[in-house]
């Protein structure tokens, strides 16, 4: 079994996993399904198609042309390709995951914020001392806002520039990156759940006012109405990252940088960057210091694991060497 099969075959399971996860739960929470979702799968999955047939087409019109025009065209076919078929793998895995996020949000379990804050303490961080000092400095405060809203772009970039350069297996490896990260960011959230920074200390707006105005609050009123045991309809296109436990955000930069440890030319500016995002995580997006620590724990675990299974793999089917002659 090659490497980008068995990268597959982890995000088939994951998929699968939450799914059934998925299923079995639904009729039991006060979440359902919105109609919509299956229209906007049916739009997608036809995007989707309508892509990877244009770009067959393209590749097999231009298949016996030598021409500079023709070359260009069949790249832009086989980036085509490389794009659509791993969205294909990617876009179930966000689906089923982000439902699963709002499944494990729906419950009465209290919060364990003081917990949280008690574990900061014990580490000398005090989040609201150190919101005032990143306030005070308004250059300081713009690139963490920065940074922290980069992270989206970057993972667009990524997808974007491994499907022109056609590498398939960098790609594949990171969205089973996500896949793996997503099984643990889903058991931890649901055991410890949290509402954030913000939610627990409430600053009033003249302690944040050099960041956005809703920074670490956009999902807190999605968070109260599950909380809340009353009917939820979810439109998944809508979803709000309800992951404050553990930061994912610091899981995916982490991730991103060991994607493009062997761009040296990105790699660098990619470190500099979700380095910076990473520490943005706390007063842009209300995490507790123990919610980044617990990021950067699942971002390694998930490299480990992802690392582990390749070689393994690799180890289990390579054929054994002929005895050097003497």
């Amino acid at each position: 079994m090659g490497e980008n099969h068995r990268l597959i075959f982890v995000i088939v399971a994951v998929t699968v996993l939450f799914a059934v996860v998925d299923i079995v739960w639904l009729p039991h929470s006060t979440v359902s399904l919105d109609p919509q979702n299956l229209v906007q799968l049916i739009k997608i999955a036809g995007g989707l198609l309508a892509a990877y047939l244009i770009g067959r087409f393209v590749a097999y019109r231009v298949r016996d042309d030598l021409s500079r025009q023709a070359g260009g065209l069949r790249w832009i076919a086989g980036s085509l390709g490389t794009l659509v078929s791993v969205s294909a793998l990617f876009l179930p895995l966000g689906f089923v995951s982000a439902v699963f996020m709002y499944l494990a949000s729906a419950t009465d379990a209290p919060l364990i914020d003081a917990s949280v804050v008690e574990m900061d303490a014990a580490l000398g961080f005090h989040w609201p001392t150190f919101l005032e000092m990143a306030n005070g400095l308004p250059v300081f405060a713009f690139a963490l806002v920065a940074a922290y809203h980069s992270l989206t772009p970057q993972v667009i970039a990524l997808f974007i520039g491994y499907s022109a350069a056609q590498r398939t297996d960098k790609l594949l490896e990171f969205v089973a990156l996500l896949a793996v990260s997503s099984v643990f960011t889903a058991g931890l959230m649901a055991m410890f759940p949290t509402a954030g920074a913000y939610a627990y200390f409430q600053p009033s707006p003249e302690a944040f006012d050099a960041f956005t105005a809703e920074a670490g609050m956009w999902h807190y009123s999605e968070l109260l109405r599950l909380r809340s045991g009353e009917a939820f309809n979810l439109f998944v296109a809508e979803a709000e990252g309800l992951v404050t436990f553990p930061s994912y955000h610091t899981v995916v930069g982490i991730m991103v940088v060991y994607s493009l440890r062997s761009v040296r030319l990105i790699a660098v500016p990619a470190a500099v960057l979700n380095s910076t995002m990473i520490v943005g995580t706390l007063p842009e997006g209300g995490h507790h210091l123990t919610d980044v620590i617990a990021g950067a724990v699942v971002a390694v675990t998930s490299i480990l694991a992802i690392r582990a299974i390749v070689a393994r793999r690799q180890d289990r089917y390579e054929p054994e060497q002929a005895p050097t002659p003497l």
